[in-house]
């Protein structure tokens, strides 16, 4: 089985002798005597095989010195092997699997509930954001003149602040609150 770098050398190579090809052929559009040009049709082939197949034997070569193709398969196909940017190849600790295979994290765990408060907050403030955008926004979605986008979420956030202080669901913070020291 070929390796990537293997189909791309292949790919390389081929592209290389259809470009020699195309060379060959125009050597009839050549201004030169029908001599020359006979002998540079005769040459020209053998010479661009010869150096195409010394060159790409040699870049294989190197792929495979620089790489093996076993190697090189193992290290693309195995998650716990890494290659820094000097080509260095180190080998991280596995990551402890669950029980059907997959990478256990903390965001694998259970979902968090949402309260009915957490709905109505969510619903409050994308409204918020909708008439801010509105406001600082064009019919092809560009800022209005003196807008950006956080000057829409400051609008959104007092919007939504407001929206809570309304509603009850929080108090203002504007309105002194607390116990007075009572003067005797």
């Amino acid at each position: 089985m070929a390796s990537k770098i293997d189909k791309v050398i292949d790919r390389l190579e081929q592209l290389t002798n259809d470009l020699n090809e195309i060379k060959q052929k125009g050597v009839a559009l050549l201004p030169l005597p029908p001599q020359v040009k006979t002998a540079v049709r005769t040459i020209l082939p053998e010479t661009d095989r010869i150096i195409t197949d010394a060159y790409f034997d040699t870049v294989r070569g190197i792929a495979d010195v620089v790489l093996p193709a076993n190697v090189a398969a193992e290290v693309i196909n195995n998650p716990n092997i890494l290659m820094d940017s000097n080509g260095a190849i180190s080998q991280i600790p596995a990551r402890p699997r669950g029980p059907m295979g997959g990478i256990l994290t903390a965001a694998a765990a259970k979902p968090r509930r949402v309260t009915k408060k957490m709905k109505q907050q969510r619903k409050i403030q994308s409204k918020a954001f909708k008439n801010a955008n509105a406001k600082g926004r064009l019919q092809n979605g560009n800022f209005r003149a003196g807008f950006d986008q956080s000057r829409i979420a400051r609008m959104a956030q007092k919007e939504c602040s407001a929206e809570r202080i309304r509603l009850g669901l929080c108090d203002d913070p504007k309105k002194k609150k607390g116990r007075r020291s009572k003067k005797q």
